[in-house]
């Protein structure tokens, strides 16, 4: 019965995990997996490693597939022209894909696109016409609904929340600016003041290090989240500051666009459930009255399956 239907695969192509899923109508998950992705990950690594979960799912007869990846997307060539995970350049990644694969429907995409259109499909944004998608992870993205449809703007790069830049000369991100939301309040960001602070004193956060193997290198948002779990008075400290420079960005955001719903995810805010109660109180005291007074601050609802649910949403709609 498979092979009389047509199927989607969505693929969301992350710094640490390579997702690949298999849907059918309405969007129903069929097969799916998890890969670890090397340090130096390429096209070659991506592409056998899709093309080995197709032939591992020839029962579904998939026409089309959808790429969410971070980082800046050319919408019309599907070329990556930065993608700050994987260090990418100009990698002509739609191309090169539909080579390997010998499919002529691909679609490229920003990650964060692919899961507002997830979530507004699907998620915890339907009914809305206008709405923020924000995910914490290592980084800050965001995906931007209005008017009952995808807003990319004039080049494909809306949505860059993490890149507003909130202390004017500040912390130095990974695109290269200074001050970004993302420097102080993303995974990799975190990370970053907490190593400095503890270096300046090592017994006021002994229990992050502990949390992190003893080393102040291998200090992470996963174990300054365990500290914070455990008590840690730096970790609840770091936790609160990070709750209030979200809330700033955020904020801003809500009064430039006034969206009907904010939807928060991401590996950060999963990992302290707390933060998304910070961010919400504060967004709404922070927020003009006229753009807060009805708006709705919702958790994300498809989790980590929002990235590859949203690629094959994308690709089916192009497709079919």
């Amino acid at each position: 019965m498979s092979n009389n239907l047509n199927y989607t695969v969505g693929v969301d192509i992350g710094g640490t995990n390579l997702r690949c899923g298999i849907f059918g109508s309405g969007g129903k998950l069929e097969s799916d997996i998890r890969i670890l992705m090397p340090e130096a990950a390429n096209v070659n690594f991506i592409s056998q490693n899709i093309k080995k979960f197709l032939d591992d799912n020839k029962k579904y007869n998939v026409k089309t597939v959808g790429i969410g990846i971070a980082g800046q997307i050319d919408a019309e060539s599907g070329s990556v022209i930065f993608s700050p995970n994987l260090n990418w350049r100009d990698v002509p990644l739609k191309k090169k894909l539909e080579e390997e694969l010998g499919l002529s429907h691909i679609i490229v995409t920003n990650d964060l696109t692919a899961i507002t259109y997830g979530e507004w499909k699907y998620g915890a944004g339907k009914g809305f016409d206008n709405l923020i998608c924000i995910f914490v992870g290592t980084g800050i993205g965001s995906g931007i609904i209005l008017n009952g449809g995808l807003y990319t703007g004039c080049f494909n790069s809306a949505g860059e929340i993490g890149h507003a830049r909130i202390v004017s000369g500040g912390r130095k991100c990974t695109c290269g600016n200074y001050g970004c939301l993302e420097a102080y309040a993303g995974g990799h960001g975190i990370a970053s003041i907490a190593m400095e602070r503890a270096y300046a004193d090592r017994p006021g956060f002994q229990d992050i290090i502990s949390e992190s193997g003893g080393s102040i290198e291998s200090i992470s948002a996963k174990s300054i989240a365990k500290a914070y779990k455990a008590g840690s008075k730096e970790a609840v400290r770091l936790i609160d500051e990070t709750g209030e420079y979200l809330s700033d960005g955020i904020a801003s955001a809500v009064n430039f666009l006034n969206p009907c719903a904010v939807i928060l995810g991401g590996g950060v805010l999963d990992g302290i459930p707390e933060l998304f109660d910070i961010v919400k109180v504060e967004t709404l005291k922070k927020s003009l009255k006229a753009s807060s007074s009805n708006l709705k601050i919702l958790k994300s609802v498809l989790g980590e399956d929002a990235g590859i649910i949203g690629a094959a949403a994308l690709a089916s709609s192009a497709y079919f």
